[in-house]
């Protein structure tokens, strides 16, 4: 998360993490015939939109926790191609790409209006200063946490993508555990992202300022304040608060105008494409379902309650960020300043990279110890050039102690030449 915004918005949104599902869905003439693999993609693609959406519970950077978000709903993305709804997939695919390009670019007109600062404990009340992008990243936000009406099936992007995806897990879950596992999952995981989501909006843009009220720009009620710096280098100093937060020029808010259009209308106007009464001619074999396969035709005849489901978890992910960070503003900086074994695990992306590094890194370090230092340099090069040149210089050191500088012991070598010779010839024609 290093680059700047637009290229994290292009990378994020629509071009290199969802390749992979890209491929899959093309791969699905291959898949559809290995039921294991695709158990294996289910699995994974839920635990996977599990974790991230826990882990962006917690992080303060504004991109990291987008970032996050991204690898959530990739793992929608993955679990959806996995039990077989891989036209879900792609719609999922479609419609993220809009919404989170949406909200990286918005966090890039936050960072430039908080000359910047990454930080969100270094934010708040920025909706009046920020009107444009603040209207911009709420609309993302609907749109990621997927708020609609499903009587009238009437919502935003993600609304229609995501639900989808809920649906068919519920339609395969029917004959397989696993899409069962998967469509819980989802549920829970709707409700974790619409917490982090509008916790984010909450902390960016409502609330009390926490930008120069002090040296620091923290206050009591700065969320994690336990820690004294974040993941991507910001210590306690903040910097460039002097200024006031400021609206972006227009060439940073026109893409942000656009993207808004997109986040709210690409589910609307596409999903008959993707996924409903048109997908035939639409997809027209680029996608290949095999004929036992009827998990997008099961997922519209669903339990009404399941419909209503992705929207209740929404809604009540949406309520805890609210009374969190709106109504008992300063609760979350109590919460992580305890220090619990839960946030902590989420806090530290769920210990994975301690746990690569006990694993994989050390292991493969021991594999390269052993193979340079006993394999290249003990046995290769000890036998080979190595031993040779040592056995060469050694043999050279010794001879060359037979060079004394005296005439009288090179005359009684000769001497001993001659005799040998002598002898020699005495024996040999005897």
């Amino acid at each position: 998360m290093e680059g700047p915004t637009p290229v994290s918005a292009l990378i994020h949104a629509a071009t290199m993490v969802t390749a992979g599902v890209y491929m899959l869905c093309l791969l699905s003439p291959m898949f559809e015939y290995a039921p294991v693999a695709k158990n294996i993609v289910t699995v994974i693609g839920a635990v996977t939109a599990l974790f991230a959406a826990t882990v962006g519970l917690t992080q303060n950077d504004i991109k990291r926790v987008i970032a996050y978000s991204t690898c959530s709903q990739l793992g929608y993305m993955f679990f959806a191609a996995g039990i077989g709804a891989y036209q879900a997939a792609m719609f999922h695919l479609f419609t993220h790409a809009f919404f989170k390009a949406l909200l990286f670019l918005g966090a890039g007109s936050v960072i430039h209006g908080m000359h910047h600062e990454q930080d969100m404990r270094r934010y708040g009340a920025l909706a009046k200063l920020l009107p444009v992008t603040f209207i911009a990243m709420t609309i993302g936000t609907i749109a990621i946490t997927g708020l609609g009406f499903p009587p009238l099936h009437l919502g935003f992007a993600g609304f229609y993508s995501k639900d989808t995806i809920i649906e068919a897990a519920f339609a395969a879950g029917g004959e397989n555990s696993i899409a069962m596992f998967a469509f819980v999952i989802g549920l829970l995981v709707a409700g974790l992202t619409a917490f982090y989501s509008w916790r984010l909006a909450f902390f960016t843009f409502n609330g009390h300022a926490r930008w120069g009220h002090d040296d620091h720009g923290h206050d009591a009620h700065d969320d994690h304040a336990a820690h004294a710096s974040d993941d991507h280098g910001h210590d306690d100093h903040g910097h460039g608060h002097d200024h006031k937060p400021h609206e972006s020029p227009l060439i940073m808010l026109f893409p942000l105008v656009v993207l808004s259009i997109g986040a709210v209308l690409a589910g609307f106007v596409f999903v008959d494409y993707f996924v409903g009464h048109h997908q035939e001619e639409f997809w027209r074999g680029a996608i290949y379902n095999a004929p036992t396969n009827h998990v997008l035709h099961d997922a519209h005849e669903v339990p009404t309650w399941v419909k209503w489901a992705p929207l209740v978890a929404s809604v009540l992910g949406l309520l805890g960020a609210f009374y969190v960070y709106i109504l008992k503003e300063g609760l979350g900086a109590k919460l992580a300043a305890r220090n619990g074994p839960l946030y902590v695990f989420f806090y530290n992306k769920w210990f994975f990279d301690e746990l690569y590094q006990a694993t994989f890194v050390r292991f493969a370090k021991f594999l390269g110890d052993l193979f340079w230092k006993g394999g290249d340099q003990k046995i290769i090069d000890g036998f080979g050039p190595d031993g040779v040149s040592a056995v060469s210089y050694e043999v050279g050191r010794r001879t060359g102690k037979l060079q004394t500088g005296y005439v009288y012991h090179y005359a009684f070598v000769m001497l001993l030449g001659v005799a040998g010779l002598l002898g020699f010839a005495l024996y040999a024609f005897r």
